[in-house]
């Protein structure tokens, strides 16, 4: 037992103090290393070599200078000022960092496992394995909607612990697949048609599946909410299903950027987009949650124990969309600029533009009612629930069933 506490009590000391404070600095270094190399190192941001020139020699030197630097003038400051290492930003984003660099670094290690260039082919993309670590981020999912779901019968600590692990295990493993197939996609065509893997249906439910568990678990560790855990995981499992759908007709393939796509202003504008998504996601959980406990109070379930108080079901919804509201609104601002630049106006009421209009009126309308007018309970519950259908018909109908300018996102 005592090593066990001491374990513990070591690992939160990695999250606080000078460790956090020291760690924190050096990955802002790394960044402002690689920002160096985009602006002077090499022959300057191109949109492949760039990548290459991260990895390479030259990456090496500014990525690791930027993180010395970083480093070296934390731990000066600490030693010159002991009350520094307390901010709160530090502790918060450190943790963040991490996660981040620990999906690199498993990236890293399964490359090793891919074909190489020569053994790869356009045609047949079975032996990457990108697919694998995709299936494998798909099990430990359904498995944690599994044990969130047991948790609300059977509520025991063991049960919570997995389900909260597996989730984990999810968002580790999915992070890793979609750096996986960006690294994939340089293997075909001497690179030529390389790009950030948020380009079709199947990557970007990748990437929704990891925001939406990601938000989710900051509510269950910050506000003991592990009930709301069995409907934001239900939503992952039944995304699953669609992908695996996808997966089996032919939509999981790597594929070249249409012209339209071709553009750095893809790497921000999707995944701000599904920061949107992910967040109404957990909204919709929590809307989900808050009705079912209003049904379990009414036939006087014991079961009722389980859940969070219908107050905090309330206020976790609220906070889902007051992170997602700022998040969908940068995505369409930044999309009106895209729009502009690839089709010479900022709006034309394109399918996919009207819906996405729909989905901000619908989330802004809710914080105005709940904001100004002090609306809360059953009727923005359901609201909640509606809004979350009326998003994924942005996200999904308009792609399957409309056509605009925006059909680059249809099935093929």
């Amino acid at each position: 037992m005592t090593a066990i506490a001491e374990s513990n009590g070591l690992w939160e000391n990695m999250y606080q103090g000078r460790a956090a404070f020291v760690r924190y600095w050096g990955y802002i270094g790394l960044m402002l290393g690689a920002t160096g190399l985009a602006l002077w190192g090499g022959d300057g941001y191109t949109e492949d070599a760039y990548i290459f020139q991260l990895v390479g020699q030259d990456g090496l030197v500014w990525l690791g200078t930027g993180a010395l630097l970083g480093a070296g003038l934390a731990i000066i400051a600490s030693m010159a000022r002991p009350e520094v290492v307390n901010g709160r930003i530090p502790k918060m984003m450190v943790s963040w960092f991490d996660g981040g660099a620990l999906m690199i670094v498993l990236m890293g290690i399964l490359t090793i496992f891919e074909p190489t260039s020569a053994m790869v082919s356009y045609e047949n993309q079975s032996n990457l394995i990108g697919g694998n670590i995709v299936m494998t981020m798909n099990v430990v999912f359904l498995f944690s909607a599994i044990c969130y779901i047991a948790y609300l019968f059977a509520p025991a600590s063991f049960i919570g612990g997995m389900a909260t692990a597996a989730a984990w295990a999810g968002i580790y493993s999915g992070g890793a697949a979609l750096l996986l197939r960006w690294y994939e996609s340089y293997l075909f065509m001497d690179g030529d048609i390389g790009h950030a893997p948020v380009s079709n249906l199947y990557e970007v439910f990748i990437l929704l599946f990891c925001i939406t568990a990601i938000i989710y678990l900051q509510w269950e560790k910050r506000y003991e909410a592990k009930a709301m855990g069995a409907f934001v995981m239900l939503l992952i499992a039944t995304g699953i299903f669609f992908s695996i759908w996808l997966e089996s007709v032919g939509q999981a393939e790597i594929k070249p950027l249409v012209p339209a796509l071709q553009s750095y202003w893809m790497k921000i504008h999707v995944p701000l987009n599904f920061v949107g998504y992910g967040s109404f996601a957990v909204a919709c959980g929590a809307g989900m949650a808050y009705l079912v406990r209003m049904w379990l109070e009414s036939r006087n379930s014991k079961m009722v124990a389980v859940f969070p108080s219908l107050d905090a079901l309330d206020q976790l919804a609220y906070k889902s969309v007051a992170v997602g509201f700022p998040a969908f609104t940068l995505a369409t601002i930044l999309g009106a600029a895209w729009a502009a630049e690839a089709w010479g106006g900022y709006w034309s009421w394109d399918p996919k533009e009207t819906w996405a209009l729909i989905v901000w009126l619908t989330y802004g309308a809710y914080l105005h009612v709940r904001i100004s007018h002090g609306w809360h309970g059953k009727t923005l519950a359901w609201w909640t629930v509606i809004g979350f259908v009326v998003t994924v018909f942005c996200f999904l109908g308009v792609n399957m069933y409309l056509a605009g300018l925006h059909s680059y996102g249809r099935l093929s």
